[in-house]
């Protein structure tokens, strides 16, 4: 059995009220628009909602397999459903910005593809893993952006899936540097720090509960904000071509240690260690080490690693040159050992580096 219902409140919409036809969610999506529902205080309005909602429940693998495929752009693949496994979907659509809460029983593993659009995936409730990474709790949001991809593995997982339009994110780093002149790109699945993913937390809990409030539908600037509330959160919780160069331009930094991480960034093509890094600031390696240990909570080897498969990143995902190699861009920064290389890509961006750069080949 498959159910389909669309409103604009807190509370469920009766099934037969407000149907239309197909959404601009496509033919496939399972989803139909309906009139707002508005909540008991909120006053009637002519303008359209702020808010969309729409519900999808199926115990149905090929109807889930069908819904997932046309909910998601592009089209997320849902398999190992077993027979009769209940699922639920709702969506809270405000425009640049949609939350739904996902609800799958049994074992099933879900396929994501990357995309302009950001997509947050937040454990809610049993099992959550990623493949070839950690197993996800409910304190560790799974990033999707540009140049990622993930594959999922879910046993009676409930999680709220969080995307965001690119323009979105645009607009709000443009605020916060005045001179951007490059597409802000994401550069690593994991968070920033727990700090990071509390600060998340907050801020996502307060958009959930402000777009599911059925008042929202009637208060559009309520609705839009959240976009860039949710849009900023993510630019303080992951790692970015924004923040790369952060320790260099943080003011309350030592000078000598912004020195330090300037070189490296400017030298990370070359053949490089702790000694030239402490050559460059006039300090021994030993006062390197505890510059960085008790400022950044990291070494200077680990720095220049980071940085370096920072690099590397950028290029397997911008590389225009036919027969480019992941073992010859490994290489050219600083990674001689292609396996080892492949190990840490993974860990840190969830998927190959081979597919990183077949996927820029598909599209270029």
């Amino acid at each position: 059995m498959t159910t389909v219902t669309s409103e604009a409140g807190s509370k469920p919409a009766k099934p037969a009220v407000g149907l239309v036809g197909e959404s601009d969610e496509g033919p496939g999506s399972g989803y139909c628009p309906a009139r707002p529902v508005l909540g008991r205080e909120a006053e009637p309005a002519i303008r359209p909602a702020a808010v969309q909602y729409k519900q999808f429940r199926t115990v149905d693998a090929q109807a889930a397999r069908r819904f997932f495929a046309g909910a998601y752009q592009p089209g997320w693949r849902i398999s190992g459903l077993t027979t009769h496994a209940a699922m639920s979907h709702r969506r809270s659509d405000a425009g640049l910005l949609t939350v739904d809460e996902v609800m799958i029983q049994g074992r099933s593993t879900l396929e994501i593809s990357a995309s302009d659009t950001i997509v947050v995936v937040q454990p809610r409730a049993g099992s959550l893993s990623v493949a070839g990474g950690p197993l996800a709790t409910t304190d560790f949001p799974i990033l999707v952006a540009h140049g990622m991809s993930c594959v999922l593995h879910c046993n009676s997982a409930r999680f709220d899936v969080i995307k965001v339009e690119a323009e979105a994110l645009q607009r709000v780093a443009a605020d916060w540097h005045s001179s951007l002149g490059q597409q802000t790109r994401f550069l690593n699945w994991r968070p920033r720090s727990r700090a990071a993913v509390r600060a998340w937390h907050r801020a996502l809990d307060y958009v959930v509960a402000t777009l599911t409030s059925a008042d929202t539908a009637a208060q559009p600037r309520i609705a839009a904000g959240m976009a860039n509330l949710v849009a900023g959160a993510l630019l303080e919780c992951y790692p970015s071509n924004l923040t790369e160069h952060d320790p260099a331009s943080d003011l309350a930094l030592p000078e000598t240690l912004k020195e330090a991480v300037s070189f490296i960034h400017r030298h990370a093509a070359e053949d490089i260690g702790i000694n030239e890094v402490a050559a460059a600031v006039h300090l021994t390696p030993r006062a390197v080490q505890y510059l960085f240990r008790r400022q950044l909570d990291t070494t200077p080897t680990e720095y220049m690693r980071r940085v370096r498969l920072s690099r590397a990143h950028q290029e397997l995902m911008t590389a225009t040159t036919p027969g480019s190699t992941v073992t010859e861009i490994a290489q050219r920064w600083g990674f001689a050992h292609t396996g080892r290389f492949a190990v840490l890509y993974r860990q840190t961006y969830g998927q190959s580096p081979h597919t990183t750069l077949r996927q820029q080949a598909a599209s270029s």
